[in-house]
């Protein structure tokens, strides 16, 4: 199966490539100019893990799909989305490094800079990945496209349906992410039901849930069968990304690709802030304040924040909930109807995806 993964994800590379490689044909009139464009959403689309192209094929063959080549546009469809919105991402958040280089915004500051333009290098990084993000995003639909067209109706139209949905609850995932890192720490304690469906829309949606729902899609799968599998995403997805808030603050910079603490300086709502906060007492609570949502939080206060989290058990917490959330995806996993060995590579990609240190 292994074998089987990495052609996967070299086919899911490719179509990325060709993809741009249309894009950056698109944008032969306006010369050079386009390939710093070009050149930074290749950059930022190439290393990742492939995640959610490979739960998709996974899925898309458990279901007894026949449309491989479709399935795997459609993966390049979402490593193309997912591009667009790390790039956008980095520069809501104003993260220096994506993993472990540059972030393009900044990346396209120091051009500026270098090219000794006039202006402020800032401004111009910003929009100079305000625009990547916007291409990467157009050229997400390019291969959504390139994917429908390859499947035969009902399943063009429900494929496509579900990405679009997938796509917009990210979009307003992230606002409403903004908008709990916007309000008072000391709302904290009645966050819990906003972090939960932040997480379910921001992450599990489309990390988990709508891979293997859009897998199901194009097999040609009933809605029961794409419900059930989404239900499983949706799980994963959790889990996927509880664990990620814990390696967002314990994690080791030279394995996560940035910096240890950067979650807690950006302020970000996530369970394990909020079960430090409901157990911290009112000096661990100024600890806490110290650091949470305070760009220029020098790295002593962001250390001491981070060990009021494990010294109120929020990290012994936050390992259980993953631990549980995990067992209630793999027992969705078992009880669906999935063609073998897919079956069990789903599960095994459950595991991996949750039990890692990046």
């Amino acid at each position: 199966m292994d074998e089987e993964i990495d052609e996967w994800r070299d086919g899911v590379n490719r179509t990325i490539l060709a993809t741009l490689g249309s894009v950056t044909a698109a944008m032969v009139p306006v010369g050079a100019a386009s390939h710093d464009i070009t050149r930074t959403i290749a950059n930022v689309a190439e290393g990742g893990k492939r995640l959610r192209s490979i739960l998709l094929l996974a899925s898309h063959h458990a279901h007894g799909g026949t449309s491989p080549h479709a399935a795997v546009a459609l993966g390049a469809a979402l490593e193309l989305f997912h591009t667009g919105a790390l790039l956008h991402d980095d520069i809501l958040d104003d993260s220096d490094t994506r993993r472990g280089q540059p972030s393009a915004h900044r990346r396209f500051a120091s051009h500026h800079k270098d090219k000794g333009w006039e202006g402020d290098p800032l401004a111009f990084g910003n929009a100079g990945a305000i625009l990547a993000g916007d291409v990467a995003l157009m050229a997400a639909t390019r291969a959504l496209h390139t994917a429908t067209a390859l499947l035969p109706s009902p399943a063009s139209g429900q494929t496509a349906d579900l990405f679009h949905d997938a796509v917009d609850l990210v979009v307003a995932g992230q606002y409403l992410d903004m908008q709990l890192a916007a309000q008072p720490i000391d709302d904290l304690d009645h966050q819990e039901a906003d972090i939960l469906t932040t997480i379910r829309a921001k992450t599990a949606a489309y990390t988990c849930e709508a891979p293997l729902a859009l897998g199901a899609a194009s097999a040609g799968a009933d809605k029961a069968a794409i419900d059930g599998v989404r239900e499983a995403g949706m799980h994963l997805g959790l889990a996927f990304q509880l664990r990620d808030d814990v390696l967002g603050i314990t994690g080791d910079p030279s394995v996560t690709g940035k910096p240890s603490g950067d979650d807690i300086r950006e302020g970000k709502r996530t369970l394990l802030v909020w079960y430090a906060w409901g157990r911290a007492d009112q000096g661990q609570r100024s600890t806490l304040k110290k650091a949470l949502g305070v760009r220029a939080a020098p790295d002593s206060d962001v250390a001491a924040a981070v060990e009021v989290v494990r010294q109120v058990g929020a990290l012994d917490a936050v390992e259980e909930e993953i631990s549980s959330t995990l067992i209630l995806a793999l027992d969705r996993f078992e009880r669906l109807r999935l063609e073998e060995p897919y079956a069990s590579l789903l599960r095994r990609i459950a595991k991996d995806a949750v039990d890692r240190d990046r």
